[in-house]
């Protein structure tokens, strides 16, 4: 299987797993006050602090959670829960696990404004500022990258607009972990949400930097365990496999030699394609490329005959049929969003790898336009 879907979820890295596999014996609950419970909250401090580093933050200013999805819900709940009169002004390209919450907001009364992105797929900073004066107390909540486009938003013009006007400000940078680097200060937010297994960490761990002094409501009640923001024992192995996947990532950032050469190869080789996002930034792993005529999930299941794995978007909206929320907000047609497949790259990936994968798209094309033809 040539595996270009790295954007769903990423093979786990050799050392990662070598460094769960050495707390499979430290069973202690970290909060214990005993030598077995210390050993676990030694586990936990070690992590913390990778990932701390990893963006440019303090240890105290990590929450580990469950997943990204968990870190985002965290961020927008705890806002709404602490800020009842306060807005929200996000866009309408985000991941399902910022539009839900959002819309669920917007149901019940409050405050939503949604940005169009340009036909490239970015924010435009200056368009952003009229909605961004017109919130006294609010949270912006922009993804760092897109999961489908791979396009980078401006987050550091954007959160400092949003700061000026008193604004909190939160990324899910889920998509840009491991591929650009990150800093928190830099960036400039309050929050920002990661998910391990999208850097060759495991799955079920995420983590949510909340900047010192900011003061969210939990969103679930129980324990004091993280901040008491995400009360419930700790799942130690998980944790010190996101330590150490950010510490990797840290030392193996994506370049864009793999995209680009792909990108080449297939816009001279196959008839009617194109590259969505293209004259945008975008992470360096990440091309969305449409096949006027046909539909993506037809695409896709034929390259998966052919042993290569690809997408039509994210992965938790993979059985939908409707055209992509992200291309569509674009100015894309139905039929042209409809016709796109996002192709993920990871440091594990080849230039054998690539040319294999361009001939085998090349001749999966051709065979499907053919057959449409009769």
């Amino acid at each position: 299987m040539i595996y270009f879907d790295n954007n769903a979820t990423t093979p786990l890295a050799k050392e990662v797993k070598e460094e769960m596999a050495s707390c499979f014996d430290i069973f202690g609950n970290p909060s214990s006050l005993h030598i077995e419970g210390q050993r676990s909250r030694q586990v936990i401090d070690k992590a913390r602090k990778r990932v701390a580093d990893f963006i440019g933050a303090r240890p105290e200013e990590i929450v580990f959670t469950g997943s990204g999805t968990e870190a985002d819900n965290i961020a927008v709940s705890g806002f709404a829960f602490s800020e009842p009169e306060g807005a929200f002004i996000t866009t309408a390209i985000e991941h399902s696990a910022i539009l839900k919450p959002v819309c669920r907001l917007e149901d019940e009364g409050r405050t939503v404004i949604k940005l169009l992105p340009d036909d490239n797929g970015s924010i435009n900073p200056e368009h952003a500022m009229g909605a961004i004066r017109s919130v006294d107390k609010g949270l912006l909540t922009i993804m760092t990258a897109n999961n489908e486009t791979g396009v980078i938003q401006p987050i550091k013009e954007l959160a400092a607009a949003a700061k000026a006007q008193g604004l909190l400000v939160h990324t899910d940078a889920v998509q840009a972990a491991g591929k650009i680097p990150l800093n928190v200060d830099e960036l400039g937010v309050d929050m920002l949400s990661i998910s391990a297994h999208k850097f060759h960490g495991p799955k079920g761990i995420g983590a949510l930097y909340i900047r010192g002094g900011v003061k969210l409501s939990p969103v679930h009640l129980g324990g004091t365990q993280e901040h008491a923001m995400r009360p419930g024992t700790e799942n130690i192995i998980a944790i010190a496999g996101i330590g150490m996947a950010c510490e990797l990532a840290g030392q193996h950032m994506c370049d864009s030699r793999l995209r680009d050469m792909f990108e080449e190869m297939i816009l001279a080789s196959v008839p009617n394609s194109f590259v969505n996002g293209k004259d945008a930034p975008r992470v360096p792993n990440t091309s969305n490329i449409g096949f006027r005529g046909l539909e993506n999930q037809a695409i896709v299941i034929n390259l998966d005959l052919e042993d290569i794995a690809a997408s039509t978007g994210a992965a938790c909206s993979a059985a939908k049929k409707e055209a992509s929320h992200v291309l569509t907000a674009m100015c894309m047609s139905s039929a042209e969003a409809r016709s796109s497949v996002r192709f993920s790259f990871s440091r594990y990936n080849t230039e054998e790898e690539i040319v294999t994968a361009v001939e085998k798209i090349r001749t999966t094309v051709e065979r499907m336009r053919k057959r449409l033809a009769k």
